[in-house]
């Protein structure tokens, strides 16, 4: 009897390894290369994008029943979430910072990508010093990019925007400085053209930093630190070995201009990662009652603030042990401006685990549809890097 006993104990330890092992989190793979990474970067991102485009500020958001009860979400529950996570049609006319196409198709992208296709517009066009009077000229080139089905959305887009970027180019006329865009809102609209950068020198965690501060004239105040902090994480996360922690290390310590040390004022960017930790802990393991605290305690007035996708975006991977499906799916199901959200998480995912950590049915998906749409996708972009740091190795 004792001996069927210890038999049935052994039994359910090895089951219960196993299941811990063959979790995505603690699975034993190859390490992917640098540019396996770069590739799951990208295309992480406009996966999360598309994912995010359809439910966008939906309300109520669709939620599964790991994020309404008032359980603690086991280990199963997090698998669960992951296999939810999926790219669907748009059930929504076409928007100008939305898809601009009525009922658009699965894998459709939002401004969070188009935004970056202008950014590889600039660096394909660019010496190897990358300004950012090249980059607001792209802006405007972008439109004689489009099919013309897309021309009035992109007039519909561009007017607040095309203010900051007639300013930074020198004009006045119809003109106002970056300051006033969006009422001097610190917005998270650099995150959107600006995550790639973290591909040009991951290994140089500053330079990407302040390039994405040079580049970022679309963001003001506490915003700059936030987004360039974050670009700065990124390209942690794409070295050997980079993790949520080492991600996390970055954001904190790359400072150049030395927000840490500004008198009687925190830095941002520290505050919103501790406070994406403490609405963790405040959870207790319980989505439903992240998802509360972060409706009351975020402070978002628009949902877009630089702030808003920091702490998401880590408070949803933190309680699902770091998951990148269910990571992704939570993005999903807590709601609000989740393209945005989840353009980050995927960009996070996809730099840490490579591509393969999406499935090539929904990443073929997505580059279908951005070349269908708009004449380039992620394999495009990897020639363009590829092509880019090519020209800088040369030149220094």
């Amino acid at each position: 009897m004792q001996y069927l006993i210890r038999k049935t104990i052994l039994v359910v330890i090895i089951l219960c390894s196993a299941s811990y092992l063959m979790h995505p989190v603690h699975a034993q793979s190859p390490s992917p290369g640098l540019m396996e990474k770069i590739e799951g970067m990208l295309i992480g991102s406009a996966i999360g994008d598309a994912a995010g485009g359809p439910v966008e500020f939906v309300f109520p958001p669709e939620r599964s029943f790991w994020s309404t009860t008032d359980e603690k979400i086991p280990l199963e529950g997090i698998e669960e979430l992951g296999r939810l996570f999926i790219l669907r049609a748009y059930p929504k006319k076409a928007e100008p910072y939305a898809q601009w196409e009525s009922f658009a198709p699965a894998g459709t992208i939002t401004d969070d990508t188009r935004f970056k296709m202008i950014f590889f517009n600039t660096l394909k066009n660019s010496d190897v010093e990358l300004k950012l009077e090249n980059f607001a000229q792209e802006v405007f080139n972008f439109r004689n990019t489009l099919q013309e089905k897309y021309k009035p959305w992109y007039d519909k887009w561009i007017p607040e925007i095309g203010f900051a970027t007639r300013w930074v180019l020198g004009e006045r006329d119809n003109a106002y400085p970056p300051t006033r865009i969006w009422g001097g809102i610190p917005t998270m609209a650099g995150q959107m053209p600006f995550l790639p950068i973290a591909a040009l020198k991951p290994e140089d965690c500053e330079w990407v930093y302040r390039k994405t501060w040079e580049l970022d004239y679309l963001d003001v105040g506490f915003a700059k630190d936030i987004n360039a902090a974050l670009v700065a994480g990124l390209a942690s996360a794409l070295q050997e070995n980079g993790d949520w922690q080492n991600i996390e290390q970055s954001m904190r310590e790359v400072d150049p201009f030395n927000f840490s040390e500004v008198p009687w004022v925190p830095r941002y960017s520290n505050e919103y990662l501790d406070m994406a930790h403490k609405f963790v802990q405040q959870a207790d393991g319980n989505i439903a009652r992240l998802f509360e605290i972060m409706e009351r305690d975020i402070g978002a007035r628009t949902w877009w603030e630089a702030w808003v996708p920091v702490v998401v975006v880590f408070a949803c991977a933190e309680i699902v042990e770091y998951d990148p499906l269910a990571s992704m799916q939570l993005i999903m199901e807590f709601g609000h401006d989740t393209d945005s959200y989840a353009q980050v998480m995927g960009a996070f995912m996809g730099a840490i685990h490579g591509k393969d950590v999406f499935l090539q049915d929904m990443r073929d998906t997505v580059n279908k549809a951005m070349k269908n749409q708009f004449g380039q996708n992620v394999d495009d972009w990897i020639k363009i890097i590829t092509e880019y740091k090519s020209k800088m190795k040369d030149t220094f």
